[in-house]
């Protein structure tokens, strides 16, 4: 009896990739940005743009490094976006660590009185961490909220009992070092994310008077500085009111404040001439051993927690400003330069 043909009833077998076969994979996604801005940055981990600024300040946020293009600002790596989503805490990790409380709630904080507060924001042993202007046009300075629970679990200040007599004789004399200890924390923050000395001079150049920069460097050293001059993430449209008020928060008050940041300045400029020249755009050198050590060209500002800044010891003051002409009126204190100021 003749065998039926059965091949068509087998199934043909499966063909077996040989070892030299590429493994499937799924088609690549289309990239995405390289980097985002500050305001797109804000929106994708859903925090406050206030709150973007003071990540940044901090060292929790990393930004690109600029090229010195007229009007360019700071921009966030796509992957410091996916990094934070990715992290075990995401964005609300990164809000709770920038939170900032007023003297009201930064009071309650620490257990004292707004009153005790104020004196001890005034004396420089609370540093604000950023400042505002109010409906009324008054200077509202906000605190790091963990900070301020660091102090109480510490007691790094006398939060009760009488003041010191040093401390006490500091305030009947009206002093407000508000505004210079925070000049001094934004310097210490931007020092951190400078990569070259000519970065650096410019971060202490924002701090002194417009013509004392044009003072000391050439034209070609000045257009430089402009260049690599530390610039908003943000872009705000301010009132002349506004202007008026915060724009001399901005600058160290005539006498010591002004002569330590002009003697800083004058030595990283020497060191900046030795190191690279401004038609070179400040060529970047190998990491230097000390903290406010160089980066390469093009690289990331890596985030870099700082410490706060230690408040200054009493008597670490500078006298008030005297030229008031395009200044907001001072208040008795003598030292905020605004009609109003809250701790």
């Amino acid at each position: 009896m003749p065998f039926s043909d059965l091949s068509s009833a087998v199934p043909a077998p499966r063909a077996v990739p040989g070892p030299d076969a590429a493994p499937w994979s799924a088609p690549p996604e289309p990239a995405g940005p390289v980097t985002l801005s500050a305001e797109a940055a804000a929106r994708a981990l859903g925090l406050r743009q206030s709150e973007v600024e003071t990540a940044v300040g901090l060292g929790l946020l990393a930004t690109t490094r600029g090229t010195g293009r007229p009007g360019e600002r700071p921009k966030v790596p796509a992957d410091e976006i996916r990094r934070l989503h990715g992290s075990l805490d995401g964005p609300d990790g990164l809000r709770a660590q920038v939170a900032t409380t007023g003297a009201r709630d930064g009071a309650a904080l620490l257990g004292i009185t707004e009153e005790r507060f104020a004196k001890l924001a005034r004396l420089g042993l609370l540093v604000p961490v950023r400042c505002r202007l109010n409906r009324y046009h008054c200077v509202v300075w906000r605190y790091l909220a963990e900070e301020l629970r660091t102090v109480r679990r510490h007691q790094v200040v006398p939060l009760t009992g009488q003041l010191p007599a040093p401390l006490r004789r500091l305030l009947a004399t009206g002093d407000d070092a508000r505004p210079r200890s925070w000049r001094r924390r934004v310097l210490s923050q931007r020092l951190d994310r400078a990569g070259t000395a000519w970065e650096r001079a410019a971060a202490v150049a924002a701090l002194l008077p417009r013509p004392h920069p044009a003072a000391l460097l050439t034209p070609d050293e000045l257009r430089h500085l402009e260049a690599v001059r530390p610039r908003a993430l943000f872009a705000r449209a301010r009132s002349r009111t506004a202007e008026r008020v915060l724009e001399p928060l901005t600058r160290a008050l005539p006498g010591p404040e002004t002569e330590r940041y002009a003697g800083q300045f004058a030595g990283l400029v020497d060191e900046a001439r030795a190191t690279a020249h401004p038609a070179q755009h400040a060529v970047r050198r190998p990491p230097r051993p000390a903290r406010l050590c160089g980066r390469p060209a093009g690289s990331v500002r890596r985030p870099t927690p700082n410490r706060p800044p230690q408040p200054p010891g009493p008597g670490s003051t500078g006298p008030a400003r005297k030229d008031g002409r395009s200044r907001a009126r001072q208040n008795p204190a003598g030292q905020d330069r605004s009609s109003r100021s809250s701790a």
